[in-house]
């Protein structure tokens, strides 16, 4: 939230790049950056600007950065691993894990798993089931990074001949998010460091859609809480 204030931008707006809020959480290299010099001059010389910003979510008088042109404000901008990696990539995909465990009817078998792993030196384990976990810390979302795809696999194996190619991309996708994940837990990066995490991403776009049914927007997450609260007091 700290960079809404200082970009002058919508909550749902990302810092670095023109990207709609539609399009979130999709591939960000084909958009262009963000260039706040050219905002200037669109300001000055255009009399649709403000609808040009407001497209974009971009408050150009409210920027802090504004008028400073040795500075580019969207590489000011730095990934926090802790938000961005666990408490949203992981958040994310656990629960698209989740609902595609329980369509399958394997949840219990990824809990029971996940329950006998053995303890290892700086491998931080659930203290209770998985499905008693109400709320993950940054530290056991890393902490699944190192564990998850093994549970997995052991969850849905022996799949039958209609789970066999949903299991196979469904892995692949979690693999793909897995090896990024720990690629940028390195305290340093190199050239090619990086060129693999952004392989592993343009991979994951690709393939993610076998989860797309349970990817579930704030909105449709609250109508459906609120007609099983209707229900409940009808039942009541």
């Amino acid at each position: 939230m700290q960079n809404v204030v200082l970009h002058g931008i919508k909550s749902n707006v990302w810092p670095k790049c023109e990207v709609l809020p539609g399009e979130l959480g999709t591939d960000t290299n084909r958009h262009r950056t963000q260039d706040y010099a050219r905002y200037e001059r669109c300001e000055r010389e255009s009399d649709d600007s403000c609808t040009i910003f407001e497209n974009l979510g971009i408050d150009v008088e409210q920027n802090l950065f504004h008028g400073l042109h040795c500075v580019s404000a969207p590489s000011l901008h730095k990934l926090d691993l802790l938000h961005t990696v666990y408490h949203e990539w992981f958040k994310h995909l656990m629960d698209w894990i989740e609902g595609s465990l329980k369509k399958y009817a394997r949840l219990q078998a990824f809990g029971h798993t996940l329950k006998v792993v053995r303890p290892y030196p700086r491998l931080l384990l659930p203290k209770g089931a998985y499905r008693k976990v109400t709320q993950w810390q940054g530290k056991e979302m890393s902490n699944l990074g190192r564990y998850l795809l093994g549970v997995l696999a052991v969850a849905v194996g022996q799949p039958d001949s209609r789970q066999v190619i949903p299991f196979k991309h469904g892995l692949d996708c979690v693999q793909v998010l897995v090896n990024c994940n720990l690629m940028a837990q390195y305290r340093s990066q190199t050239t090619e460091r990086i060129a693999y995490m952004e392989e592993y991403l343009d991979r994951f776009h690709r393939i993610e859609d076998i989860f797309v049914e349970f990817r579930v927007s704030k909105g449709t997450r609250a109508k459906g809480d609120k007609e099983q609260k209707e229900l409940q007091h009808q039942r009541a």
